[in-house]
């Protein structure tokens, strides 16, 4: 699998400190995490996405293999997602980076927040902004939108 062009030779970071959170590469080893995370948010999810019915029938191997795909785009620098966690490590949410598959200079930048996560929205919407406008990103139209 080839990087997504505005990506390769680039070093997306699979860690990193943003404010007063901490995003780490998904993989398959954050399963029970994340699954517990999405069943409990299910509602909160969906309410924040018109129109989409997931995580209707996410089963846990069916979230197995979304992460193996999350953990496999991110090794290819193709798409990047990550676990937003607290300074206790407590699983907050995720954080999603895709660019357009069309060519677009272009990439959808979404997240999600766990049920009752204690974190300043406003904050961490302007440190995404604000890191992604930073030398270490490619110079796209980042399309923000939390979920």
């Amino acid at each position: 699998m080839r990087p997504h062009p505005a990506f390769k030779g680039r070093a997306i970071p699979t860690s990193h400190v943003l404010g007063a959170v901490t995003l780490k590469a998904l993989s398959v080893s954050d399963l029970d995490r994340d699954f517990s995370a999405v069943i409990d948010s299910a509602a909160e999810i969906k309410a924040a996405n018109p129109g989409s019915n997931w995580p209707d029938g996410l089963t846990r191997e069916k979230n197995l293999i979304d992460l193996a795909w999350h953990q496999r785009e991110f090794e290819a620098r193709r798409s990047f997602a990550w676990v937003i966690e607290n300074a206790a490590g407590d699983y907050l949410g995720c954080l999603y980076i895709c660019p357009s598959i069309t060519g677009d200079p272009t990439a959808e930048v979404t997240w999600w927040w766990r049920k009752g996560a204690q974190v300043s929205r406003q904050d961490f919407r302007a440190n995404v902004i604000e890191w992604l406008a930073s030398d270490g990103w490619p110079r796209l139209t980042y399309k923000v939108q939390e979920s």
